[in-house]
């Protein structure tokens, strides 16, 4: 990232990404426990889906009422049956739905004091947030391991793993772009001793 991009807003934004089964959502939890604050943006989708009608409105007016339930809320089951059944639908809904989480996401990291603050989200690359970080680090796991994790984890068939995981950018495109990489392709021990070996790389930045 060219140096005179960092830290406008006073802050160090470090993106946090990886694909499914990586093992960044438990990376982020050890970076917590390190002392870090870290922003979910899945977290903060969710929380946006339940209380802002003018997302709802705009999701509703691209694809329809079916995506709500009988009271008139969005329902995540229905909104995924419409949205998943052909992939341009991912893009047009990610279109309307990121500025909204951008904008939280700016909210949130105003009120904060830390210098340093964390971003977790799955896709960050096709998003186009990691534009607005720093730095990114992708947390990186062969295939074949993502894959078991995620058949151990949701009970869920191989197929429809790698249904997923092809909604998603390559791992290799992604480690292309990233600043840094984390591996995870053994236990929660050694990616523990990983997370604690990057911020002390983090405290030089």
């Amino acid at each position: 990232m060219p140096a005179k991009e960092l830290r406008k807003s006073g802050k160090l934004k470090i993106g946090i990404t990886g694909g499914i089964g990586s093992g960044k959502s438990l990376a982020c939890k050890y970076f917590e426990e390190l002392g870090y604050k870290v922003i979910y943006a899945d977290r903060v989708a969710k929380e946006l889906y339940s209380t802002n009608r003018l997302l709802i409105k705009k999701l509703v007016a691209e694809f329809g009422k079916g995506i709500l339930d009988e009271n008139g809320n969005l329902s995540r089951t229905n909104a995924r049956r419409i949205i998943f059944s052909d992939k341009r639908n991912i893009k047009r809904v990610n279109s309307i739905v990121h500025p909204f989480v951008f904008r939280e996401m700016d909210k949130m990291v105003s009120k904060l004091k830390d210098k340093v603050v964390l971003f977790e989200a799955a896709i960050m690359f096709e998003s186009g947030s990691y534009k607005r970080m720093d730095y990114v680090v992708l947390i990186y796991a062969n295939k074949e391991t993502r894959i078991k994790r995620i058949i151990k984890r949701d009970g869920v068939k191989r197929r429809d793993v790698l249904k997923l995981m092809k909604l998603q950018l390559d791992e290799r495109e992604k480690a292309k772009r990233a600043d840094f990489a984390i591996k995870n392709n053994s236990s929660a021990l050694a990616l523990e001793k990983n997370v604690k070996a990057f911020s002390k790389i983090l405290k030089t930045l």
